[in-house]
């Protein structure tokens, strides 16, 4: 978090986001403070220093060789492309980067804001607590100026005006690749009886990736979740009525709430974040993981957003399952479902110590989905996934969606 002179923050939740190292550096009447989870390259210490430029960033950038972690590489391209620089990185980053000689300060979130990045004038912070101040958006580059202009600009833009292509094999290809770079060493998924996960373990054996897996029995199809946990040697976790409620009891006091909505205006899915059961799904995973030493998830999300729109559950879905000729971005495309489950799936994460990557959120697997003609979107429920998962054999129960939860 970076803040003004004279703002006392909260760091009681956004610590625990950043276990492993703590650095506090002062510069122009501002505090930067960074808490680190290491996972590239080597333990490095933010804010990120050249001359009177100063940046923090969260999140991992999968484009750009580095020499000892992947944030070190944004004030280069900031000095070669100016405040435009978020438009050559590929991945999942919330970046806030202060050029105190110029006087701009430029904030930024990847195509879907998988980070968290809460913004009050010119002081910034993962989390609501620390600072206060509203949310930046998906998809945003925000440029400020010490004589106060501001201006807002696209990180990335997506074609929704070509549905050309007439097979699966450039969005499977691209999911492939999704996985290749996000693919961890010691890394784990929380596989359930969908799609989704089954997909992403599917695709990690594939590439012979060595990863943990936990499968939560919760409502889930145990047959299905067993063949597959069977498959890929993973474990089967449970959880009885008093755990639950133990372990809701405990994320309310260990993660930072979020109030939110699934459809924009629409009905509440849970007053507090805390409250989806889906929350305490999550920790199941998270006290398993971390106790096992794994701190990186591959997760599934987006997935539902973006391949159906949540067509099986038609009270928060806009499209309910039919793709039309003519396209355009949809609800939760990224807000309702998408800004909602985002948001529980990084505050409990970050509760743990964990970084989830999103593979089905990476640009180039949506940008395929929305070039394929629409018939093919339309051909069956989560139409590319149907068609990689019979590609390469692997089990799944067709046309089903199942929520997931710890009982």
């Amino acid at each position: 978090m970076v803040y003004q002179d004279g703002m006392t923050p909260n760091s009681e939740f956004v610590r625990r986001r950043g276990p492993d190292l703590e650095h506090v550096v002062r510069a122009h009447g501002f505090t930067f403070v960074h808490f680190l989870l290491h996972v590239t390259g080597k333990p490095t210490p933010q804010p990120f220093v050249d001359g009177d430029i100063y940046c923090v960033y969260n999140g991992e950038i999968y484009n750009r060789s580095y020499s000892h972690t992947d944030g070190e590489v944004i004030i280069p391209l900031y000095r070669q492309h100016g405040p435009s620089f978020a438009e050559h990185l590929d991945g999942e980053f919330a970046i806030a980067l202060y050029d105190f000689e110029k006087g701009i300060y430029v904030f930024c979130t990847d195509a879907f804001a998988t980070k968290p990045l809460w913004v009050n004038g010119l002081n910034v912070a993962s989390y609501q607590s620390c600072l206060g101040g509203y949310e930046l958006s998906p998809n945003t580059i925000m440029i400020n100026t010490t004589n106060g202009n501001r201006e807002i600009r696209p990180v990335v833009r997506f074609d929704f005006n070509h549905q050309h292509k007439d097979t699966y094999d450039d969005w499977i290809a691209a999911f492939e690749a999704a996985i290749r770079k996000r693919a961890y060493p010691n890394g784990f998924i929380g596989l359930s009886s969908g799609y989704d996960s089954g997909a992403i373990a599917c695709e990690l054996s594939r590439q012979a990736i060595n990863f943990a897996v936990y499968g939560v029995a919760g409502s889930e199809d145990v047959r299905m979740l067993q063949t597959r946990l069977e498959r890929h040697g993973g474990k089967l976790l449970t959880c009885s009525q008093a755990g639950y409620e133990s372990l809701k009891k405990k994320i309310k006091t260990i993660a930072e709430e979020y109030d939110y909505s699934t459809v924009p205006g629409g009905p509440i899915h849970c007053p507090r974040m805390t409250d989806d059961w889906g929350a305490v799904g999550s920790a199941v995973l998270f006290e398993q993981a971390t106790s096992d030493g794994r701190r990186v998830c591959l997760s599934g999300q987006g997935a539902d957003e973006i391949l159906s729109d949540y067509s099986l559950y038609p009270d928060v879905s806009t499209l309910h399952g039919i793709f039309p000729e003519k396209m355009k971005p949809w609800a939760n495309f990224q807000g309702g479902c998408q800004r909602a489950y985002l948001r529980k799936e990084e505050h409990i994460a970050g509760a743990y110590g964990v970084e989830a990557r999103y593979p089905f959120l990476d640009f180039m697997v949506v940008q395929e989905f929305l070039w394929l003609d629409n018939r093919l979107k339309n051909q069956t429920y989560k139409a590319p996934l149907d068609h990689y998962l019979r590609r390469q054999n692997y089990p799944f129960v067709e046309g089903r969606k199942i929520g997931f939860s710890a009982i």
